[in-house]
């Protein structure tokens, strides 16, 4: 049985060790995860699969690595496609719905073992990509196969992946990592993904990698991932990431437009970073870099890297309607759409400007089209969520050059309607200067999405000649998505000769007439045509005034209008169109009564139709967040709220109040009858039923209002009535006896509370509103307010409107009492003693038949009441009056502020001295009751400037506290922007110049001066110097340029001046180098650095062979060298020691004397010398060879001088022992090697002479 297991196990770990074998790959390897073996997730809960090699962790994690694509689309994380080509896979690390109980921020992808046993110098190379708010590191670890340490190589933290990744669209990034401390193993390699969050799955963290290549590092190894800075309109600044050193120069191409790359312009320059100039503007480059290490040794091209030129300025006029190329709605509503490069935005992430139309229509915000066309773009801000904070949005508009208007004007078409409107701010800026306010508007601006758009002009005469940018900024309130305040054909040019009127308006509709304004552009007389929607012909008018009233309309109509300005014979303006409007319905006479069950008229909200309707002869407030609309059986009210039927039947209709969104806030709206003539009753009287269920009703108010006249409150019903929709309507009856006669409209206004976290549940109903003859007179409710010492006013509620108020002290029989007679519900009481009770009696008398009884009300008189000063002054230098307006004072005494006083309502004074004083007013009344009143009062002398200030590099300390005058105030101008309201301020300044200070002075009366002075300042230094080196000798060069007094101390006592200067120093070691200088202003600088000196190591080394054996051939090796500080050995078997050893041995595998054998001698800066041996030389001295080579060292040709003989073959290898020339035949005699396609470096050239190898070495520079 022990046999059976021992041969089970035997054959496991044969096959395990076979399946081990199987994955290791040879160089180069590369993985750009395109085979069939790399299967994305297939759904949320699913992670794929990937090759049998790889190693990932447990699937049952929720953060893992897994094959492209993901399962479900994410805009905020992860690259939109394969860095190969676009199209091909991937590997990323991503949250996903795993059914694990634990959560994982962490996860790891291993590589299969890769053998670089045939590689001197390895390297890793992948491309990556990081985007996400949720990407906390990608790490990279090797480990050699057999072994458990994975070894540390780099690490791309989430502030660097910010930075290069901030959208899917971002470019993948390429990184390189050497493996020469591997040469020679078997390694994996391991990625490490970190997220800062636990989730399961939608997380913004995916982090993936693509393209992974394990190689030989080349010579010339490629530029990575080109980038462009301080871009203009026609330069642009272009660096790259090289591996390689003391290049000899490097290679741009660039291209535009459809012009492929590869056909692109290329310009050779010798820095990195370089300028590329002479570009177009406003143009979209592709560039890619080469780098020249030496002659015929080019590295290939570099990834792509991308930018676009900034745009010129744009010459006037201007136009912007959206529809070009560079707009672009977003597919997606809550991200924003592709902008203009020449505008610029400005925002955050959940609240910005965008193109319209958006790919989802709100009814209850935005326009419903464009003003262009109707049909096309425009830009309007955008709100993602109603917890949106940061920056509020700002677009600005390109730099414009108005230098060819003469009379510039602005002009822009706006809409503004949706619910929590915020506000617009349009500014103006020139260059060199600061934004300038030129227009706002706030809160809601249109009715409705199909509103007409409006424009604004406005006037830019102030900056004719100067070249302009307009910016718009929004601040939408919080809490609502509805605030899509949209902008649309943006215009600058010259004002036409007579200038189109603005600001068009409808300011009030009646049956037969209508009122319309604007504003003129400048003109003093109008011309007005309108016509009915719908037909052919214009009725004409003309105005004087910037309004109109256009009579004999017809009613319940909808009318379209115009209006131009005429500026003179032959000379008007474009018509401009004002806002359609809808004559109100004609009188209805009462009786009059209304059942809502007509629902045509009275339409219902629904998914289509989310604003509901109401009869066009009654009028609404508000078609958004709180508003009436109709409502019947098919109605669906938000659960705790609304009837579940009407009154009438149960099954007809009624009117409600709609919130529009669960989170709303304290609001009320409107609903008007038609206006309704009364005269045909005697007592008339208002019933309703009305149903108010809903914990966010507050009350529901009741006005009539006559045409002409303010709306009146009648009734409140407050709080809900209700305790469930399917409870009893209620009655409600008001009189309408003090409109008898007259012609009325009713006014239904409901108020929600706001004051808990929802406020949806306040639909108040009404239904079966009906206006009739009053059929009883019942008694008046009476209250008694407003009651003061001698007086008290009596109001009641009945409906009457005349009637009788009987009043005495408490207790007096009626008819004994004081009899007056009083109107419309009111009576006011006088002359009445203080401190007493009163009865008071009121009977409503209905009609001349109908009386109702007399109803008591109680009250006391205040006792004696205090006293208020009231009163103002005026006065002149130093004369002022003093005005007492007290009608209930006995006597005023007025104190001047500087020791004296007067006694009278009424007083003068004359001041002797200057100052600002404190003026007190002192009444008193017959009870005995005292009051002040403080007033405040300048006389003021002559103000005169006087300043000082001091300079510290950019700081300055202004003092104008020895200036003189009265209580004054400062402002100061810095010249950059900056200001301050102190006498003794401290500036900043940003940058170097010459600057205009402005110093104004305000006393207490008003009178000002002003002064103003320049400054010059001299920009900050930062010192610094470079150097080269020959030998001993360093020359170095201070920067910047444009100093005076450059002074050198070299560290060895010697000293020198000017900008450039060099030094040879005697003696080997480390100098601190010390350069000074001074600017125009005499700021003195300074700055060190430290330079030091090596000799070249030089020496050579032997070698003995100790012994050979099964297990290979030991040499011992020697080396006596001067100047050396570390020996780095290369045995040519592909493995090498570096370290300070000079005496080493070394054990081959393999028992053969071919090996050659290379020492490199590094000094201490550096240097090196190459020192090459091959284990089968015979010792015969140089000097003995038949074989001579010159010169040594050698720039192009080697000579070789060669005795008659057997056919000669020559092979060079380099300095890592790889062959770089094979089998070259060489005659006798002297012969010539062109060496000019190799680079510069040390060489070993072996020559087979006669069947026998001699070795040599040279350096090629």
């Amino acid at each position: 049985m022990k046999r059976r297991l021992l041969l089970i196990v035997a054959v496991l770990f044969a096959l395990g060790q076979n399946l081990k074998a199987q994955c290791i790959q040879s160089t180069p390897y590369t993985e750009n995860f395109d085979g069939s073996s790399w299967q994305g997730p297939s759904s949320w809960n699913n992670s794929g699969s990937i090759p049998s090699c790889w190693t990932r962790n447990i699937t049952t994690a929720n953060y893992l690595w897994m094959a492209s694509d993901p399962s479900f689309a994410n805009t905020l994380s992860g690259p939109d496609g394969d860095h190969t080509t676009g199209t091909g896979g991937y590997a990323f690390a991503e949250g996903w719905s795993s059914g694990a109980s634990s959560n994982a921020t962490v996860t790891n992808l291993i590589t299969p073992p890769i053998d670089l046993s045939g590689d001197t110098l390895p390297r890793l190379v992948f491309y990556y990509h990081m985007y996400g708010s949720d990407v906390e590191w990608l790490n990279v670890r090797v480990r050699v196969v057999g072994t458990n340490t994975w070894v540390n190589l780099h690490t791309i933290n989430s502030t660097t992946a910010s930075n290069q990744f901030s959208s899917q669209t971002s470019p993948w990034r390429k990184h390189t990592e050497s493996l020469s401390q591997f040469a020679g193993d078997t390694v994996q390699i391991r990625f490490n993904a970190k997220r800062d969050v636990n989730f399961s799955w939608w997380t913004n963290s995916r982090i993936a990698i693509d393209d992974i290549a394990v190689e030989e590092t080349p010579s010339c190894d490629q530029p990575l991932n080109p980038v462009a800075s301080s871009v203009t309109s026609s330069s642009a600044s272009i660096s790259w990431s090289s591996l390689n050193s003391n290049t000899l120069g490097s290679q741009i191409q660039f291209s535009s437009g459809t012009t492929s790359i590869a056909n692109g312009t290329i310009n050779t320059y010798s820095s990195n970073p370089a300028t590329m100039s002479g570009l177009n503007p406003n143009t979209n480059y592709r560039i890619r870099v080469r780098e020249i290490c030496a002659v015929g040794d080019t590295s290939v091209w570099s990834n792509l890297g991308t930018f676009t030129t900034g745009c010129s300025n744009y010459i006037a006029p201007y136009t912007e309607d959206f529809e070009g190329s560079g707009w672009g709605p977003s597919s997606v509503w809550n991200v924003q759409g592709d902008i203009d490069q020449c505008w610029i935005t400005q925002g955050a992430a959940q609240k910005f400007w965008t193109v319209g139309p958006p790919v989802f229509s709100w009814t209850q915000t935005g326009p419903s089209g464009d003003h262009t066309s109707g049909s096309g773009q425009y830009a309007y801000h955008q709100k993602t969520s109603t917890l949106a904070s940061g920056t509020d949005p700002r677009l600005i508009s390109p730099w414009i050059d108005l230098d060819t208007l003469s009379s510039p004007e602005l002009s822009f078409w706006y809409h503004g309607y949706g619910q929590q409107m915020g506000d617009l701010d349009v500014y103006i800026q020139k260059q060199g200067g600061t934004w300038s306010s030129l227009w706002d508007t706030s809160g809601l601006t249109h009715a409705s999405s199909s509103a007409a758009w409006l424009e604004h002009i406005a006037d830019l005469s102030a900056y004719a000649g100067d070249t302009v940018r307009v910016r718009f900024d929004y601040s939408a309130s919080s809490g609502s998505f509805y605030t899509q305040f949209a902008l649309d054909d943006i215009k600058i040019d010259n004002a036409p000769s007579c200038a189109k009127p603005k600001n068009t308006a409808v300011t009030a509709v009646g049956v037969y007439v209508a009122q319309l304004d604007w504003v003129g552009g400048g003109a003093s007389n109008w011309q007005i045509r309108y016509r009915a929607l719908g037909t052919s012909a214009w009725s004409w008018t003309t105005s004087s005034t910037s309004n109109k009233g256009v009579p004999q309309l017809n009613a319940q109509t909808t009318y379209e209008w115009q209006v131009r300005d005429s500026c003179g014979t032959g000379d008007v303006s474009l018509w401009v169109d004002g806002p359609d409007f809808t004559t109100n319905c004609s009188f209805f006479t009462a009786p009059f009564t209304e059942n809502f069950s007509n629902s045509s008229k009275w339409p219902t909200v629904d998914f289509t139709n989310t604003t509901g309707g109401v009869d066009p002869c009654w009028l609404r407030s508000d078609t958004e967040d709180l508003f009436w609309t109709g409502g019947n059986s098919s109605t669906v009210h938000y659960s705790g709220t609304g009837p579940s039927g009407d009154h009438t039947t149960g099954t007809g209709g009624y009117a409600f109040t709609r919130s529009s969104s669960p989170w709303t806030a304290t609001t009320d709206t409107e609903l008007r009858t038609p206006l309704i003539d009364l005269d045909t009753l005697q007592s008339p009287e208002l019933t309703f039923w009305y149903h108010m269920f809903g914990p966010d009703i507050d009350k529901l108010r009741i006005f009539v209002k006559k045409p002409g006249t303010p709306a009146v409150l009648v009734n409140t019903i407050t709080g809900q009535q209700q305790n469930s929709n399917t409870a009893s309507w209620q009655k409600r009856t008001v009189s309408l006896l003090a409109y008898e006669g007259d012609t009325v409209q009713i006014i239904f206004k409901a108020y929600r509370d706001g004051s808990g976290f929802f406020s949806y549940r306040a639909d108040i109903a009404i239904d079966d509103v009906k206006i009739d003859e009053s059929a009883t007179c019942p008694a008046p409710n009476v209250l008694a307010s407003n009651i003061t010492y001698n007086s008290a006013e009596l109001n009641w509620l009945g409906r009457a409107n005349t009637s009788a108020v009987e009043y005495g002290p408490t207790g007096f029989t009626q008819g004994n009492g004081t009899m007056v007679g009083a109107q419309n519900q009111n009576a006011v009481l006088t002359g009445l003693q203080s401190s007493t009770t009163y009865d008071a009696y009121v009977q409503d008398t209905c009609t001349s038949t109908l009386t109702s009884t007399w109803t008591l009300v109680q009250f006391t008189t205040l006792a004696c009441p205090s006293i208020a000063a009231t009163g103002s002054i005026q006065g002149s230098g130093a004369s002022i009056d003093g005005y007492g307006t007290n009608s209930d004072a006995d006597s005023t005494v007025w104190f001047w502020g500087d020791g004296n006083s007067t006694i009278g309502d009424t007083s003068n004074y004359s001041y002797t001295s200057f100052g600002l004083f404190d003026i007190y007013q002192v009444v008193y009344n017959s009870c005995g009751n005292v009051d002040s009143l403080l007033h405040t009062y300048s006389y003021c002398d002559t103000t005169i400037a006087d300043y000082t200030y001091s300079i510290n590099g950019l700081s300055v300390n202004f003092d104008a506290s020895t200036s003189t005058g009265t209580a004054l105030n400062y402002y100061w101008q810095f010249g950059d922007g900056g200001t301050a309201s102190n006498a003794t301020p401290n500036h900043v300044y940003t940058a170097s110049g010459t600057y205009t200070i402005t110093l104004l002075l305000v006393n207490s009366c008003g009178d000002s001066t002003t002064t103003s002075f320049d400054l010059t300042l001299c920009p900050i230094v930062t010192l610094g110097f470079t150097s080269t080196v020959t030998g001993s000798t360093f020359s170095f060069t201070a920067t910047p340029a444009g100093l005076l007094n450059y002074q050198w101390s070299f560290g060895d006592g010697n000293t020198a001046s000017g900008m450039t200067a060099s030094n040879t120093y005697s003696t080997q070691g480390s100098f601190t180098v010390t350069v000074t200088a001074e600017d125009s202003c005499g700021n003195q600088f300074s700055y060190s650095d430290d330079v030091a000196t090596c000799d070249v190591p030089a020496g050579d080394f032997t070698f003995n062979i100790v012994s050979t054996s099964a297990n290979g051939m030991v040499v011992n090796f020697a080396a006596n060298a001067t100047g050396a500080d570390e020996y780095h050995w290369y045995w040519g078997d592909g493995t090498n020691d570096k370290g300070t050893a000079s005496n080493i041995q070394h054990t081959y595998g393999v028992i053969t004397t071919n090996y050659i054998v290379n020492l490199f001698l590094i000094n201490e800066c550096g240097d090196s010398t190459m020192v090459t041996h091959r284990l089968n030389e015979v010792g015969i001295g140089e000097q003995a060879l038949p074989i001579v080579l010159y010169p040594n060292p050698l720039s192009t040709y080697l000579n070789i001088d060669l005795p008659a003989g057997a056919e000669t073959l020559l092979n060079i290898y380099n300095a890592q022992g790889q062959l770089v020339r094979y089998q070259v035949p060489i005659d006798a005699g002297n012969q010539r090697v062109d060496m000019s396609a190799l680079s510069s470096g040390s060489y070993v050239v072996q020559v087979l002479w006669e069947n026998r190898p001699y070795y040599f070495s040279i350096t090629k520079i």
